[in-house]
């Protein structure tokens, strides 16, 4: 799993890149976030970002020294479901 540092103080975009996975024509109907641990120290999740096969969330806040799972969880008109994380890694940069 892929790790990436954050500062508290930035707003910051994550995605992921679906195209290597859809068959050809199979479009992305509904893209979940999450992030865990959930807390009130945890990182606030923002505006989704929708592009083609592109998904991604803005992610704000956090407190150093902390780690989460961003993960994001897709369904496709096909039926098929699929999901990808990375940890955040909240400190001072």
């Amino acid at each position: 799993m892929t790790v990436f540092a954050k500062d508290p103080a930035s707003t910051v975009d994550y995605s992921f890149d679906w195209s290597g996975w859809l068959t050809s024509g199979e479009l992305i109907t509904s893209a979940i976030w999450s992030l865990d641990p959930t807390s009130a120290n945890a990182p606030a999740l923002g505006t989704e970002i929708a592009v083609g096969s592109t998904r991604g969330i803005y992610v704000s806040g956090g407190t150093a020294g902390y780690r989460y799972r961003l993960a994001c969880k897709v369904e496709t008109d096909a039926g098929r479901v699929a999901e990808r994380s990375l940890t955040l890694r909240i400190m001072e940069v």
